[in-house]
């Protein structure tokens, strides 16, 4: 089985796909005029791109990770044992 089919793989261009569209759908409609009704607004879309968009980084770095590039702290650095 090849080193990109592999489950890790599949889940992570998964969620940058399903992220980026999320992240990119809620920016177009958080910056929609408001429509003038009485009934509340339930979702905050300037929330949800800001939360997508945090989500989506991580998924990014977590596709370098698997890319073999290392992105996290050093465990034998200042506080390492």
């Amino acid at each position: 089985m090849s080193r990109f089919m592999d489950i890790d793989w599949i889940i992570t261009i998964a969620a940058v796909a399903g992220l980026l569209g999320l992240t990119v759908y809620a920016g177009w409609k958080s910056g929609r005029p408001r429509k003038d009704s009485v009934k509340p607004q339930w979702v905050s879309w300037p929330f949800v791109t800001v939360f997508a968009g945090a989500l989506l980084a991580f998924a990014v770095i977590h596709a370098f990770n698997l890319m073999g590039f290392h992105t996290g702290q050093n465990t034998t650095g200042r506080y390492g044992g």
